[in-house]
């Protein structure tokens, strides 16, 4: 069997960051050239494979930059993103579509100049309104507008998709989009700034100082979630089975309440925590899961990771984070 991989120069935008770091591992794994373009290393840094992943510093809100170093790629796969929690995308969603937008043109044209001819665009379930059909098929992406409490990450990555189709329509170029649903894993991001719901419940729950933790909501809400390593293998299989410009969903099947995802999680730490929710703030979408049929036809794609799995191992990163960054604190003193 064919490795598409092998011997490829992949560049990858934002390697140093959560869902990229674990991508360049897996490149790494199938024998690619891997190359990250971030401001900065990040989590390559503690990679047992960091001798095999080159670091390439380049801003990417800087056109001449990424046309300088954008080139002599086999593949480009983008998946640098101004994105954060809730309350952050709500608070700044200009600056996110911005952002977002300046980055994936500069991208864009680095690869029209250089002439580069395989590319993966990395979109979001953030482009679904929030009436949309559950569960949702790939069709529904543009209707009506981003649910409002993502509306400005939403309309940039519709915005991801359009160039994306554009460049396979005008240019040839064999583009590949994804729609991850929920990525959680080790490496996230855990403050409470720019943490999504299962880091920030986690923080929340190894860091409470009366035993109880305020979950914004009703609770009622339900969500999938999508383990990293399940993340980027469907990354990798959308690129190399389905670069043909058209979005394909990356989710999971096992859909559950925010309540009881929260229940799980206490449980798993091993604390005794009690749940307040708060009503006064919104539960974003009520229902949100991906209809995979297609991910599973075109790239015989479905979730690997339960849940319960996946929070353990997350939850086993994050305590030895904290013992880590504990340690390092002492030896400051």
């Amino acid at each position: 069997m064919s490795n598409f991989w092998e011997g490829k120069k992949v560049l990858v935008t934002g390697g140093g960051g959560f869902i990229g770091s674990h991508l360049c591992e897996e490149l790494v794994q199938k024998n690619a050239k891997v190359f990250s373009g971030d401001l900065k290393e990040g989590f390559i840094k503690e990679s047992k494979y960091r001798k095999k992943i080159k670091f390439l510093k380049i801003n990417l809100f800087n056109l001449k930059e990424c046309i300088k170093n954008i080139k002599n790629f086999d593949v480009v796969m983008h998946l640098a993103a101004l994105v954060g929690g809730i309350n952050y995308n709500m608070k700044y969603p200009a600056d996110i579509f911005l952002g977002n937008v300046i980055m994936t043109s500069n991208v864009a044209q680095a690869i029209v100049k250089n002439k580069i001819k395989n590319v993966l665009f990395t979109s979001s379930a953030c482009v679904y309104p929030s009436d949309v059909n559950v569960p949702t098929k790939e069709e529904d992406g543009f209707k009506g507008e981003p649910e409002k409490t993502n509306l400005g990450y939403g309309w940039a990555k519709r915005a991801a998709e359009i160039t994306g189709k554009l460049l396979y329509k005008q240019y040839k170029i064999n583009v590949a989009i994804v729609r991850p649903y929920n990525a959680y894993g080790p490496r996230d991001k855990f403050d409470m700034e720019n943490a999504h719901v299962i880091a920030a419940i986690i923080n929340k729950v190894f860091n409470t100082k009366d035993g109880k933790i305020e979950v914004w909501g009703t609770g009622e809400q339900t969500r999938t979630f999508l383990y990293v390593k399940d993340v980027v293998r469907g990354m990798m299989l959308t690129m190399e089975k389905y670069a043909i410009a058209e979005p394909v969903n990356l989710g999971s099947d096992e859909e559950i309440k925010i309540k009881d995802l929260v229940k799980m999680i206490i449980k798993i730490s091993g604390r005794d925590v009690k749940i307040i929710f708060n009503t006064n703030f919104p539960d974003g979408y009520k229902r949100r899961k991906a209809d995979t049929q297609l991910a599973l036809e075109k790239l015989g794609f479905k979730a690997e990771w339960c849940l319960k799995d996946g929070l353990k191992e997350t939850i086993d990163y994050y305590l030895k984070l904290m013992k880590k960054i504990a340690e390092h604190s002492k030896k400051l003193r």
